[in-house]
């Protein structure tokens, strides 16, 4: 985690004392753990099954962050942009 992912930084004691990183607000998946994925998952879109090149793909993740689900590399998929827009209700 860098500095720079921490989108609250009021959250950290709250964070150090249950370690529940919703306190930080890190919501996004950063470059290399999205390149780890994506080479993965063989550039293949999770839902739709179409190849896109990374650019075309956002992170997205499995079990909601709002539902608690972790900013972590086991917890990414990449999908195309059309599908991820799609499941969000965007």
């Amino acid at each position: 985690m860098l500095d720079s992912d921490v989108q609250k930084k009021s959250g950290i004691y709250a964070y150090v004392l249950d370690d529940d990183e919703r306190h930080l607000n890190i919501r996004a998946f950063d470059d290399n753990m999205k390149r780890e994925v994506y080479e993965k998952q063989n550039g293949i879109c999770k839902m739709c099954g179409k190849h896109f090149e990374i650019e075309q793909m956002e992170a997205d993740h499995i079990t909601p962050w709002h539902e608690g689900g972790r900013t972590v590399a086991d917890n990414c998929q990449m999908l195309c942009k059309e599908c991820n827009r799609r499941k969000s209700g965007k």
